[in-house]
């Protein structure tokens, strides 16, 4: 087994992990629909976690052609995936219970600062991977162009007060995540 095969399969552990949070969370709130109070912004969240989470393991491939990897190089993409993996768990409520409603707009409203704490921490821990393989600022702002807008739009989403602001910033993030889950899955093929 190389080292990226190493790498690469806890990657894919943890990242099957966080997608088996998303969809079984999902399908728990469609199970429970009739107590479930909707919100569009909870749901721009998600469903930019999970596109999100989907594209990052495939931008791990890209890495398959490095030969030796140090430490540091190891646990770097554990950490990233890891900081991944509690942004998807902490987005998914748990299911309710015994007729219990869940209002997702109230959810979002105590939750989502942890979740979109999270999603900061992943966006600065990508642009300064990026960093770390960039030939100097300009390779390293065409390569973090995604991070470096997901982190703005975070902070304005954890910042604000405004509900209209917040909303503004989590549909910037899904607009964005459908493109980078595309992009990176494109780099599967070769």
């Amino acid at each position: 087994m190389s080292s990226f095969e190493f790498v690469f399969g806890m990657i894919s552990v943890i990242t099957s992990l966080a997608l088996t949070r998303l969809l079984s969370g999902c399908a728990g709130l469609y199970r429970h629909s009739d107590h479930i109070r909707f919100s569009w912004r909870h749901a721009c969240w998600t469903a930019m976690a999970l596109m999100l989470l989907l594209g990052n393991w495939a931008a791990f491939w890209q890495m398959r052609n490095i030969r030796v990897w140090s430490g540091l190089e190891a646990l770097i993409p554990l950490l990233f995936v890891s900081v991944l993996y509690a942004f998807c768990d902490l987005v998914m409520p748990d299911e309710p219970r015994d007729g219990q409603r869940l209002d997702l707009r109230e959810y979002h409203a105590r939750h989502g600062r942890r979740y979109k704490t999270l999603q900061l921490l992943f966006s600065m821990i990508a642009a300064l991977v990026v960093a770390r393989r960039s030939h100097g600022i300009g390779d390293w702002l065409a390569g973090s162009g995604f991070a470096l807008v997901a982190a703005g739009c975070s902070l304005v989403a954890l910042r604000t007060k405004q509900v209209w602001l917040d909303t503004l910033a989590a549909a910037v993030l899904l607009a964005m995540a459908p493109v980078f889950l595309w992009m990176h899955l494109r780099g599967l093929s070769g």
